[in-house]
């Protein structure tokens, strides 16, 4: 098929994608943990980076991404909203298991739920005790004070409203909760089933927040449009079978760097945080020709897939970036029901407190019970 033709399939491909009330947006690296090992330690030899360790290869070989948007009334499709005008945002972040962070933004609110015990298991690879240890830590935070209720709730890995202004603030509350009887950082965190540490929330958090904005997500859409669309675009057909037709997009290499930014931003923060050589390169020359494919199931816009390893140049083991498109909202944008009030930092400090010294007093009790996990009393 002639790009002309493979364009104004793809334009309509687009335009069918965003005929719904919201559009859902999932990420995934299409790589094995030894695959993924092994990219790692090209771009470490490339870069001169740290070298990278099989436990972080295989946090980020399952990092699943999910971004959906779509109109805060539920009645106009995608395409029918000018560009500017507000979304309802809902975002994930996992690990191959449950959400470990969720984001919410709807009605100018801003949501958060941290499943710890999903970050402890599938984020820290932690033990089975590990695991035990954090699951009672979330069951004792379901009965702090009420006073305490919302700090509880997001301990206990509920929705609570939070102030988006305040993420350092939180990280600090964290921070202090942990240490506060002077206890090691490192044993406090143990104790409080791995949330202690602050620094991956906040930067969690902190890196995910300005995907949550209306303008970030229009960015998105119009730059995933301008890569189909502009000059310089080329389209041909690679095969149709059962109503599923596969077309390889050649664009220059600057011009897929610009399209996938936000997405690109995001895996070099995850990167970044495990202390990692880059996910991610610029591409040494922006004019040098680079291909993703795209899938059309039903006329659809469905999936694109883009090789990482394009960026990075000759020699780079293959990172395959996979981002399937859906029409509709795979998270629900109605807002979380009975969040309370405002999470409040200092709350979050005394209920960490509290909660750690339990479980210190609990370890230093000779009379409880030695069976494993949360059996024990």
């Amino acid at each position: 098929m002639e790009t002309a033709a493979a364009g104004a399939q793809a334009d309509d491909a687009l335009d069918r994608l965003m005929s719904r009330e919201a559009v859902t947006v999932d990420l995934a690296l299409g790589a094995t943990a030894d695959e993924m090992y092994a990219y790692l330690r090209h771009s470490a030899e490339a870069s001169g980076g740290p070298a990278p360790t099989r436990h972080a290869a295989g946090v980020l070989a399952s990092l699943e991404f999910t971004a959906v948007v779509g109109d805060p009334g539920e009645d106009r499709r995608m395409r029918d909203l000018e560009e500017g005008e507000p979304l309802d945002i809902a975002l994930s972040l996992g690990f191959g298991g449950k959400d470990a962070i969720g984001l919410k933004r709807v009605d100018e609110q801003t949501f958060v739920r941290i499943g710890a015990e999903t970050v402890v298991q599938d984020v820290l690879r932690g033990k089975p005790e590990d695991v035990s240890r954090t699951v009672r830590f979330m069951e004792h935070a379901a009965g702090l004070p009420g006073s305490l209720d919302t700090a509880a709730r997001a301990l206990a890995g509920s929705w609570v409203l939070v102030d988006p202004f305040r993420y350092p603030e939180y990280a600090a509350a964290i921070e202090a909760g942990i240490t506060g009887a002077g206890r090691d950082a490192e044993r406090a965190a143990e104790q409080t089933g791995g949330v202690g540490r602050a620094e991956d929330v906040a930067e969690a958090l902190t890196g995910a927040d300005p995907l949550l904005s209306p303008e970030a997500q229009w960015d998105m859409v119009a730059r995933l449009e301008n890569s189909v669309r502009t000059t310089g675009t080329r389209l041909h057909s690679l095969g149709k079978e059962d109503g599923t037709e596969r077309m390889e997009l050649t664009v220059p290499a600057g011009r897929a760097q610009q399209a996938l930014g936000p997405l690109l931003d995001l895996l070099r923060g995850q990167s970044a945080r495990f202390g990692l050589p880059p996910l991610v390169h610029d591409p040494a020359d922006p004019d040098t020709p680079v291909t993703a494919v795209l899938t059309l199931r039903n006329g659809v816009l469905s999936e694109i897939e883009f090789d990482l390893a394009q960026f990075g140049g000759p020699g780079f083991p293959p990172l395959p970036l996979e981002i399937a498109l859906t029409s509709g909202a795979a998270i629900s944008l109605n807002p979380p029901r009975d969040t309370g009030q405002t999470l409040d930092p200092e709350d979050l400090t005394v209920a960490l407190l509290y909660l750690a010294l339990r479980e210190e007093q609990r370890e230093q009790d000779p009379n409880r019970g030695n069976l494993p996990g949360p059996v024990q009393p």
